[in-house]
């Protein structure tokens, strides 16, 4: 069943359930106030009953004898009157009972078939005597008969147009969404993740489709970060893979090589592994993407930090770190946050000339790592971050320029940031910033 069938028949049920219920309330009020009307014209007929003449049919007497007032109200037997005001003829009934003082009870109305006549009846009760008063309910009868009639049409009626308008305003409800599931199974069929829905507006269906929109700039972009992650990987791996064939075939020939130079190709052979195998594993850090692998917990930022710098000493060649680590308590992954300090300890050793000092504080939920090196060129300043990206300096240094878009990404991943400002008296000042809980 399609969604706007769906709407049509929940708008018919709840037209139908309405019109039901309110019909029921229509019929069965009108039907107590045709009683009430019944009720109030028999006791209207007790209080008048004894100012008129009528004509009397008494059991029991000769057929055409006239009661006076007073026989008529004393004598049993059962009595037709006219009641000229009310316009109807009501049947009176009496008949004797034993006396017994105090019998006298109250009034009550009743409805019951007489002579087969559906009719409603005042029972009075005197100290010796029952009077019945009744009357026809056939008129009533015709008129509920006829209001059941005329609710049932309008009921049926009712449920039809309701079909038929449901049927148009579900149509023009459900329109947005045909529109924008016709272009959700365009963008599946194309796989153009660049096409949008393009709803705007401010109700629930232009909402979804902005956030659509947003999922599918996501996606895109995603998808392109990751067609350029694996071209620049290519185009970085294309060089040492090249290098190291070609070093290989030179191993296979020993012919060719004295031993001297035997040893330097080896040497090249294991530097361009060394350079790759730290290429791979930065291509599966950045892999792992923007989430964090496990749940985040607190843990004290100048521990993490310290058990870098104790690494990074330990092959400083030649570079001394001086620390400054204020106790800071932060919520995250120690694993991956001490990742991200160990690039910026091995980036500022890469640029610290030999026997210089790298600074290195901790406060404030803020790691601050300054070397005295050359500094950055303001052109460089805003890609430093950029995934494969070397200055012209860079470029004949090792590396692949992508340990500070892992910073960055880490940084991202934790909610925080990470900048880059120029020393005063040279040099660069890169600081990660991540939220302290205390």
């Amino acid at each position: 069943m399609s969604f706007r069938l769906r709407l049509t028949v929940l708008a018919s049920l709840a037209v139908a359930v309405a019109l039901v219920g309110a019909s029921f309330a229509i019929y069965y009020a009108d039907r107590a106030e045709l009683i009430r009307q019944t009720d109030v014209d028999l006791t209207a007929t007790r209080a008048l009953l004894p100012p008129f003449h009528t004509r009397s049919v008494t059991v029991g007497r000769r057929p055409g004898g006239v009661l006076t007032p007073a026989q008529r109200l004393l004598a049993p037997g059962t009595h037709q009157i006219v009641l000229p005001r009310l316009l109807k003829a009501v049947q009176v009934k009496i008949s004797k009972r034993k006396a017994v003082p105090g019998a006298a009870k109250p009034a009550s109305f009743s409805t019951e078939t007489i002579g087969q006549v559906h009719s409603r009846v005042l029972t009075l009760f005197t100290a010796n005597r029952k009077v019945l008063i009744s009357t026809s309910l056939v008129d009533v009868d015709r008129n509920l008969t006829h209001l059941r009639w005329l609710l049932l049409f309008i009921s049926i009626g009712g449920i039809g147009a309701a079909a038929v308008l449901g049927g148009l305003v579900s149509g023009r409800a459900v329109a947005p969404l045909r529109r924008l599931a016709e272009a959700t199974e365009r963008i599946v069929r194309t796989g153009d993740l660049s096409e949008r829905t393009g709803q705007r507006g401010r109700d629930e269906v232009s909402r979804l489709s902005a956030r659509l929109d947003e999922l599918l700039g996501t996606l895109d972009g995603s998808l392109r970060t990751q067609r350029q992650l694996v071209a620049d990987a290519s185009h970085e791996l294309r060089t040492p893979i090249a290098t190291l064939r070609a070093n290989f075939e030179l191993l296979a020939a020993p012919e060719r090589l004295d031993a001297e130079t035997r040893a330097e190709v080896a040497a090249d052979v294991r530097d361009e592994l060394e350079s790759i195998t730290s290429l791979v594993g930065e291509l599966l850090e950045l892999a792992r993407g923007e989430e964090l692998e496990v749940a985040p917990s607190e843990f004290r930022l100048d521990d993490v930090v310290k058990s870098a710098v104790e690494r990074a000493a330990r092959r400083g060649r030649g570079v001394t770190f001086r620390t400054r680590l204020e106790p800071t308590v932060v919520s995250g992954v120690p694993e991956r946050v001490e990742r991200a300090v160990a690039n910026l300890l091995d980036n500022a050793r890469k640029w610290s000339p030999a026997y210089e000092t790298v600074d290195v504080a901790v406060h404030d939920g803020v790691v601050e790592v300054r070397d005295r090196g050359p500094g950055i060129a303001t052109e460089d300043l805003p890609l430093i971050f950029n995934r494969f990206y070397r200055s012209a300096k860079a470029r004949g240094m090792p590396g692949a320029g992508l340990g500070l878009a892992i910073v960055k990404q880490i940084a991202d991943a934790h909610g925080g940031t990470v900048t880059v400002d120029q020393a005063p008296d040279g040099g660069a000042i890169l600081r990660l910033r991540l939220s302290p809980t205390r």
